[in-house]
């Protein structure tokens, strides 16, 4: 097979596969641009996803008329003009590709103007061929319109997702940059709606309020530090959570080099995660925007064809500041104590305590009492015995566990008559307003009280959902929920998935109006777990039916259970516990935790020093 040059319109689809991969892309690259032409006020308006039309006007210094069919050229730029320039980049874009990239795959109208033209000029390509160039009337600035994106690879259409995810991909990018240039007053207006708009006075807190919603703004707190000189020399901004603000995922960690910015994963992200290290839940993450200066020679931003990510030439140094920057701020901004670790005797202690359940007792008499006679003491004790009506139930209905006749897969049926059947258990007490105290003719219980009322609310809602029943409750009042402008796109860019879980809700300034939830969560869990839906519509949950439908049964089965922290009478803890007994899976929660240990008689004598 000879070797031939590549034709140019293949060679530029073929970079544009670099550049574009998705409508996202196409604004992050414009967006750049509008910022290195000093713009001070940028809105970008998406329709269609991005698929149908992006469109971003700046009010920037423009483009001359003669050099306007040269800016989508290959390798054109004017933020480069020696090989020197390389080692020092003050700019967000450089390789002279991301123009002629987006201008093989779409059709693009280039409307601008420099300052001293009385007259703009316009031109269209479409498939990186000029169709027409002219004069026109325009403000002084630059707006791109690029229509059709893919439209002439219609293969690439395949490997986008939903319309509702290309928009909210969209509408982080341009939150980012926000959250970076707070003196650049940023609109996005998606399908006609104004999504957010920012002042652009320069208050960082004033964007996160706009984005995040005035609680958070209030609660960040202000991270600033400043270290070394020359190519050393290191300067950190920014705000972070304190460690009783968290989210479910990274996605709301902000991270900008030189104001560039980056993919919330790697290096820096774990140094964030380290400064919180004994503060936060497993699982949970802060809100976090970080803004590092360093010397421009001491970064290099050319290791990634989107410019997403970066190398410091002194990472540990970089890392070292930025660590004890937010530890700082957490220790001086923050009421909660720094926890030390246990020492490795009570974590042992601990270890040991946990696999108590896997044991099996040697003989269940060596309790005192038969088991004949306990199902007579624990008949006098439980069973009759109504709940109590002085106090409200802080439990859902017994679960209804699924037939073999329905959708939902059940575990075999030794599985569910051997390894998942409950003895009969007696409550004694709750302790630390944690965990429930039974016993049994095996021994001693500890119950979890969320973990197990997670499983009873999971297997509830798993058998609603398969009989396409999942129970909702009309808000007296609908509720407003501030949600960052990614995270409202997405839900209500889904409302009818989100409509068979029960939710019902449309557009809302800065958020959404929520009409109804699932009957099963309480109003007040309803913000946290509308955060957490909007991370799995995101794909950062797997995107898959089963992974979507898993994902939204852990979800409402955690904001729906009672808390570690709540006190729970005697009745109420009866009832949930005859509710987790019919449960098909009731020794673990639904993110696979146990639901509960035992201690059985021998292990007791053991730890009072009696021989057994």
């Amino acid at each position: 097979m000879p070797i031939r040059l590549l034709d140019e319109t293949i060679a530029a689809q073929i970079a544009a596969g670099e550049v574009v991969e998705r409508p996202a892309s196409v604004a992050k690259e414009l967006v750049e641009n509008a910022l290195d032409a000093g713009a001070r006020r940028i809105v970008v308006e998406v329709r269609g996803g991005g698929l149908r039309e992006i469109r971003v006007q700046d009010d920037g210094c423009g483009i001359p008329a003669e050099e306007v069919e040269l800016a989508f050229a290959r390798h054109a730029t004017s933020k480069l003009h020696s090989a020197d320039d390389l080692w020092a980049i003050r700019t967000l874009g450089f390789r002279g590709e991301a123009l002629p990239s987006i201008a093989s795959v779409a059709q693009v109208i280039c409307v601008t103007r420099v300052a001293d033209a009385e007259l703009g000029v316009e031109l269209r390509i479409a498939g990186g061929e000029v169709q027409s160039c002219s004069s026109c009337g325009c403000p002084v600035g630059t707006t791109i319109t690029v229509r059709n994106l893919f439209y002439n690879t219609p293969v690439r259409r395949e490997y986008l997702r939903s319309e509702a995810t290309e928009t909210g991909a969209i509408s982080a990018i341009v939150q980012q940059y926000a959250l970076a240039y707070p003196e650049v007053s940023f609109s996005l207006v998606i399908d006609g709606r104004l999504a957010f708009q920012t002042t652009g006075d320069g208050d960082l807190r004033a964007v996160v309020v706009e984005l995040y919603g005035l609680a958070v703004g209030r609660a960040l707190l202000p991270v600033q530090a400043e270290v070394g000189d020359g190519e050393l020399w290191v300067a950190v901004n920014g705000l972070i959570s304190p460690p009783d603000l968290t989210r479910s995922s990274r996605s709301y960690l902000s991270f900008f080099a030189n104001r560039r910015a980056l993919q919330p994963r790697g290096a820096l992200a774990a140094v964030v995660e380290n400064a919180y290290h004994t503060m936060l839940m497993k699982g949970r993450f802060p809100i976090a925007i970080i803004d590092l200066r360093v010397h421009p020679a001491a970064i290099d931003v050319n290791v990634h064809p989107t410019k997403s990510e970066v190398k410091f030439r002194y990472p540990a140094h970089v890392h070292s500041v930025l660590g004890q920057a937010i530890r700082d701020a957490l220790i001086k901004g923050s009421d909660i104590p720094v926890w030390e670790a246990p020492d490795p005797a009570t974590a042992q202690r601990r270890f040991e305590l946990r696999r108590l359940g896997q044991e099996q007792a040697s003989s269940p008499a060596t309790w005192g009492v038969g088991a004949q006679a306990w199902d007579r003491e624990r008949a006098h004790w439980d069973v009759g015995t109504p709940v109590s009506r002085s106090e409200p139930s802080l439990l859902v209905s017994p679960v209804a566990v699924p037939t073999s006749n329905t959708a939902v897969p059940t575990p075999d049926a030794s599985f569910a008559t051997s390894s998942s059947a409950l003895p009969p258990l007696r409550v004694v007490g709750q302790v630390g307003l944690t965990y429930i105290v039974a016993e049994a003719p095996e021994g001693m219980y500890l119950i979890d009280q969320h973990a197990a009322h997670e499983r009873i609310t999971y297997e509830k809602l798993m058998n609603q959902y398969a009989q396409r029943a999942v129970e909702s409750q009309q808000l007296l009042i609908p509720q407003a929920v501030e949600l960052s402008p990614e995270a409202s796109t997405l839900l209500v860019g889904n409302a009818e998935k989100l409509a068979e879980w029960g939710f019902v809700l449309e557009p809302w300034g800065t958020g959404v109006l929520v009409r109804a939830i699932p009957a099963t969560l309480p109003p007040d869990e309803l913000t946290q777990a509308l955060h957490e839906v909007a991370e799995r519509l995101a794909g950062r949950g797997g995107s898959s039916p089963l992974e979507w439908r898993e994902a939204m049964l852990i979800t409402l089965a955690c904001h729906t259970s009672v808390r570690a922290g709540q006190p729970l009478s005697h009745d109420e803890m009866r009832h949930l516990l005859r509710q987790l007994e019919q449960c098909v899976s009731p020794r673990t929660c639904p993110h696979g935790r146990p639901t509960m240990i035992l201690m059985t008689p021998a292990q007791l004598e053991r730890q009072f020093g009696r021989r057994v």
